[in-house]
């Protein structure tokens, strides 16, 4: 494990998941994708379910909801997403009151976690039944903790200038954000990403899960040279953990 020092344990699922333990011990997940998740260690698939108080999904595509509905139902999980996202999750047998839906720039607070909805640039999309549907607007979010300790996590997407916004309004101490290219950001552009955003410390995740993915965080940390970039890269396999 590595240690910052920061009284919340992030631990990286694989790909785009995460299971956080916030300093009251509550813990929660960063997108759905477990047991389907080729990445993730086999025995983080049964520790994920125990005591999951939150679900934060950021978009609907299967690498990130694939196993939403089967986590609601085993574990009793609020599912905090954004607006247009909660039909389907209420067709899909999730208790409308166990849905926290919000929108862009909206705040809410749940498993005593502060959750800003940010904007991320990609699209919020399945096919199913021969039809595609379409989940509204890709997200990012930045988490607040009861201790101070903010975490932003960028979702899918390619660099923005809203994350300078974003570093100069919240002040992240941590970020997490893509690397893999293809469907998201390659390592140049997280750099200066990490630029943009300002965060001491960054976790670099969805790359290496499909050879599609061809990021590395070497080349991540290349990268944020040729930017000045002094953020320090966390460097996690999936099942490895910081706190």
């Amino acid at each position: 494990m590595v240690m910052i020092g920061k009284d919340v344990t992030i631990t990286w699922v694989g790909h785009g998941t995460f299971h956080i333990t916030t300093p009251e011990g509550k813990e929660i997940l960063i997108d759905a994708w477990v047991d389907g998740n080729p990445a993730c260690p086999e025995a983080l698939k049964a520790r994920v379910r125990q005591n999951l108080a939150a679900i934060f999904l950021t978009h609907g595509h299967f690498d990130h909801i694939g196993d939403v509905q089967a986590l609601a139902q085993d574990t009793g999980a609020t599912i905090v997403c954004q607006f247009d996202m909660v039909p389907y999750l209420e067709s899909r047998g999730i208790a409308a009151e166990r849905i926290v839906g919000f929108n862009m720039g909206g705040t809410v607070t749940v498993a005593d976690v502060q959750a800003t909805l940010t904007v991320a640039h990609h699209s919020s999309t399945i096919y199913e039944n021969g039809q595609i549907i379409n989940f509204g607007s890709p997200a990012g979010y930045v988490l607040r903790f009861s201790n101070g300790f903010t975490v932003y996590h960028t979702g899918d997407t390619c660099v923005t200038m809203d994350m300078q916004i974003i570093g100069d309004l919240y002040k992240p101490d941590l970020a997490i954000l893509p690397i893999g290219d293809h469907f998201t950001m390659d390592p140049r552009q997280a750099a200066y990403a990490l630029k943009l955003i300002g965060a001491r410390y960054a976790i670099p995740e969805h790359f290496a899960t499909f050879p599609i993915l061809k990021g590395t965080p070497e080349a991540l940390a290349e990268a944020c040279k040729e930017f000045g970039v002094t953020t320090e890269i966390i460097a996690l396999q999936p099942g490895e953990s910081v706190a």
